[in-house]
């Protein structure tokens, strides 16, 4: 592969008056990827082509590419940068779901590979696909940064436990059977759950089924063989598990050739709905506090899994450690070996090209090899809690609620959020919860919005403050 119109030099990073060895780490990093990306041509394979398209798009020209084209599952939505050339999928009649869609990269119809050879026609340039692209070539082209298949394993949720047991990571207790075995003895998941039920997980024989698509919470036994029902169309096997009612929470490391870095809890706000057992995903908070001791039982624990994931898979790059805070401390319920969100890292320093970086250390970039994991790990997490972040949103289901920024006061508490599109962002709580926790003001913002069933968890903690309790407003425009 050639590339043109490459500079002698990367631009120089700002100075932000930040410690020498933080500048000296952006400083490496920068001119490793400036000197694989200057002049390179870019194809984006794309999930949505949107607004969320707009940090990749600008890290890459930033670091001297050139983003020549989009090939994308939806598009072009609001805010989707500007690019010269797009194809998607919906334009061309294909409903497809992110798994679909990912499926259908592997085997892309003839036209648009007849589209992107009229404009690239010595197929010179490079494809950059989601986290979860699972192919090394798509379109006769390279893919940086692909998803290798024993990594991509290791997100089925009925086989994960091993990886807990082997790390010494604390886990619920679950069984795992075939759909027409569990349907046949449901009574054999009685002893599984708890006060809060259970979860019915599916394996992904059948293609990834992450965010909602192969997860039920089943908060009381008559719903359970509705729920594996549910499943059977996706999944061969189910995981039974019982539900932690805890705070919802993820850590973040990064595996790197001297080590694993981890970095700060975050707290992923998912409200849920007892008397359904509806779960909503709202985003993540990187305000959260949960206090010294508890984080060093989470990241613990995430050091652990990520040690045990890179002896048995060889991963690289940024992974996530998903679970619950409980009274008796962290259970883990998911690993993500991908660049998940929630990092808070471009919120707080967007200078930083934290997208291409993941994906050069998955690719053994050369010109790497002084970043350390110690270093690394320094530099995010003080980053991170100087300027913490919510990147939390939540639907309106009320009819008439007006767009633009409004207040409401719940339980002594100022919510600001803005609205717009159908959704509310939330951008500052007044005076921060206990342990600047931002689930509980969700859920207030939720019921205030048309939605009073859902509830933040732990349950009980909702319980006691009174769910769904509606607050006066000021809005203001």
């Amino acid at each position: 592969m050639t590339s043109t119109s490459r500079r002698s030099h990367p631009p120089s990073p700002p100075d932000t008056g930040e410690s020498a060895a933080a500048t000296a780490l952006i400083a490496t990093v920068s001119g490793a990827l400036w000197s694989f990306w200057a002049g390179r041509g870019v194809v984006l394979l794309l999930d949505d082509f949107d607004h969320r398209a707009t940090s990749l798009v600008g890290e890459l020209r930033a670091c001297g590419a050139r983003v020549e084209a989009v090939i994308s599952r939806t598009g072009p939505g609001p805010g989707a940068p500007e690019v010269a050339e797009s194809w998607h999928c919906s334009d061309a009649g294909l409903r497809l779901s992110r798994p679909a869609f990912e499926a259908w990269l592997r085997d892309p119809s003839d036209d648009v590979l007849r589209w992107l050879d009229a404009r690239d026609p010595a197929r010179q340039w490079l494809a950059l696909g989601t986290p979860r692209t699972g192919a090394a070539e798509v379109l006769g082209r390279t893919v940086y940064g692909w998803r290798r298949p024993e990594w991509a394993a290791i997100e089925d949720k009925t086989t994960i436990d091993r990886l807990w047991a082997a790390a010494g990571v604390a886990s619920p207790p679950y069984l795992v059977g075939q759909v027409e075995d569990v349907l046949r003895r449901p009574d054999a998941a009685a002893g599984i759950g708890g006060p809060a039920g259970v979860v019915v997980a599916a394996d992904s024989t059948r293609g990834h089924v992450g965010d909602s698509l192969g997860l039920r919470w089943v908060p009381r036994p008559g719903g359970f063989v509705d729920a594996v029902r549910d499943l059977a169309g996706r999944s061969d096997r189910v995981r039974v598990a019982r539900f932690a009612d805890g705070v919802p929470c993820s850590v973040l490391g990064m595996a790197l050739p001297d080590g694993i870095a981890v970095f700060a809890p975050i707290e992923i706000v998912t409200l849920g709905d007892p008397s359904t057992g509806r779960l909503l995903f709202c985003g993540s908070s990187t305000h959260w506090r949960p206090g010294d001791e508890a984080e060093r039982d989470i990241r613990g624990a995430a050091r652990r899994a990520g040690a045990e994931l890179v002896r048995t898979t060889g991963y690289r790059g940024i992974f996530s450690v998903d679970g619950l805070l409980t009274p008796e401390g962290f259970t883990a319920t998911e690993l993500n070996p991908r660049h998940a969100s929630g990092l808070g890292l471009r919120a707080a320093r967007p200078d930083f090209p934290v997208y291409l970086f993941n994906r050069a250390v998955q690719e053994e970039l050369p010109g790497l090899e002084g970043v350390g994991s110690a270093a690394l790990e320094r530099f995010v997490r003080r980053a991170v809690a100087a300027a913490p972040s919510y990147a939390l949103t939540v639907p309106v289901t009320a009819a008439g609620h007006p767009d633009g920024p409004g207040r409401l006061h719940h339980g002594g508490q100022a919510i600001d959020h803005h609205t717009a599109d159908g959704v509310a962002a939330l951008s500052a709580l007044t005076p921060p919860a206990a342990g600047h926790r931002a689930g509980p003001a969700c859920a207030a913002l939720a019921a205030h919005l048309g939605d009073p069933g859902l509830c933040s968890f732990p349950l009980g903690a909702e319980a006691a403050q009174g769910p769904g309790t509606p607050g006066r407003t000021e809005t203001a425009h």
